[in-house]
C-alpha cells in the first residue's frame, strides 16, 4: 500500500499526528542550559559541551568518500536561503555549502565512515588559515603540497590522529586538487552552488571554523550515540534544528524505531526542512548530475514517519510517480505537508 493511501486511510489520525508528532520535538521549551550566541567565538563551557558528543566507532565500511559527488546544490538555495538555526548533515565538505546557504548557527555533522570526521579536521586547519577560496584551492596543488602538509603537522600537533588524516591527505591530495578546483566551478546560471565559488559563503565557513561552531563525529544516524546526543544538545541550546540532511544514506538502511525517535529528538521548528538525494529507475536528474534532489517539511516527514513509512525507497517511489507540470525542472522535488 502507498504512503499516499496510507495516509487517506488514516486521516483521522493524522489530526492526532498534528497534535502529537511534531511536539515531541517542538514542544520541549524549557530555559536552555546553555546560550548559543549567535556571533562571535563560542565559550569554553559551550565548547566543552559540544566536545562531549559521542563517537560510534562504526566499522570501516571498506568505501570512502573524502569528496562529495552531488553538484547540484544550487537547486537548494531558495529552500535553505538564510534559514538560521543548526545543520546536521552526513557527508563532507558539501556540508559546508549547505551550512553557509543555510547561515547556519552551528554545522553538527556525523558519519558512518570513520575516515569523513578525519577530513573535516584537515579543512579545520587548512581553512581558518586560508583567507579566501583561491587560497584554499591554491594548498591542494602540487607545488603547494610540501608547505600544507608542514601547516597539517603543526596545526594537528595535539591530534591523536594526526598521523592518520597525514596519510590521508598525503594519499588523497591529488584527487583533492582537481576535485576542489570543479567544486570552485559550481556556478549554474550565475547562482553560485558551493562554498568554494561563492566568497560569501566561503567568509561564512572559515567564520564557523575560526568559532568553533562546525563539530563532526562518526556516528551512525539509526545508532543510540551520537543522533541522539546531538539532539539533546538542540534541547539544551534551545535552537531549532532548522535542516537534516541525509544525502543518498538512506537508501542504505531502513527507519528503524531507533532511526525515528533519533529523528524526534532533534528539536526543530515549523521552517525545519530535511534534504536527501536518490537515484531510481524512472527518476529524472539535473544536467550534468546523477542525483534526485529533494526538499521536504520536517513536519511532513515525522508525519510519514507515523503513518508507517519504513524505507525512503517507499517515498522515492511516489516522487518517481508524481506528474510534474511540463517546463518544470528535471531532477528537482519540493514536497509539502
Amino acid at each position: 500500500m502507498s504512503i499516499r493511501a496510507r495516509l487517506s486511510i488514516l486521516s483521522a489520525v493524522v489530526l492526532v499526528a498534528l497534535a502529537l508528532v511534531p511536539s515531541v520535538s517542538h514542544a520541549r521549551r524549557a530555559a536552555p542550559a546553555t546560550t548559543l550566541p549567535r556571533t562571535g567565538p563560542l565559550s569554553d563551557a559551550l565548547r566543552a559541551r559540544l566536545a562531549r558528543i559521542p563517537d560510534e566507532n562504526t566499522p570501516d565500511p571498506g568505501e570512502h568518500y573524502p569528496v562529495s559527488n552531488e553538484w547540484r546544490h544550487d537547486l537548494w538555495l531558495p529552500a535553505l536561503r538564510d534559514l538560521g538555526g543548526i545543520f546536521v548533515g552526513v557527508g563532507p565538505d558539501q556540508c559546508y555549502t549547505l551550512a553557509a546557504m543555510q547561515n547556519a548557527s552551528l554545522a553538527l555533522l556525523v558519519d558512518f565512515d570513520p575516515m569523513v570526521p578525519l577530513v573535516h579536521r584537515m579543512y579545520a586547519v587548512l581553512v581558518p588559515a586560508s583567507d579566501t577560496p583561491d587560497a584554499l584551492v591554491a594548498r591542494f596543488q602540487d607545488a603547494n603540497a610540501r608547505e600544507t602538509r608542514a601547516l597539517l603537522e603543526q596545526g594537528l600537533a595535539s591530534d591523536p590522529q594526526r598521523e592518520v588524516i597525514l596519510r590521508n591527505f598525503d594519499r588523497n591530495r591529488p584527487r583533492w586538487a582537481r576535485y576542489v578546483r570543479a567544486v570552485q566551478r559550481s556556478v549554474r546560471e550565475g547562482v553560485a552552488g558551493s562554498w568554494l565559488a561563492d566568497a560569501t559563503l566561503y567568509a561564512r565557513v572559515r567564520t564557523m571554523f575560526q568559532e568553533g561552531r562546525i563539530v563532526a563525529r562518526n556516528g551512525d544516524v539509526t545508532g543510540a550515540q551520537t543522533m541522539r546526543d546531538i539532539g539533546a544538545v538542540s534541547q539544551e541550546l534551545g535552537e531549532p534544528v532548522r535542516v537534516l540532511y541525509y544525502s543518498n544514506a538512506e537508501q542504505f538502511f531502513s527507519y528503524t524505531p531507533q532511526f525515528v525517535e533519533n529523528v524526534r529528538s532533534l528539536r526543530t521548528d515549523e521552517r525545519s526542512i530535511v534534504l536527501r538525494t536518490f537515484r531510481a529507475r524512472g527518476a529524472t536528474y539535473p544536467a550534468r548530475d546523477r542525483w534526485h534532489y529533494v526538499v521536504e517539511p520536517m513536519s511532513g516527514f515525522l508525519e510519514r514517519l507515523g503513518a508507517g513509512l519504513r524505507r525512503s525507497r517507499e517515498l522515492e517511489m511516489e516522487i518517481v510517480r508524481i506528474r510534474r507540470p511540463r517546463g518544470t525542472a528535471p531532477g528537482f522535488t519540493q514536497l509539502d505537508r
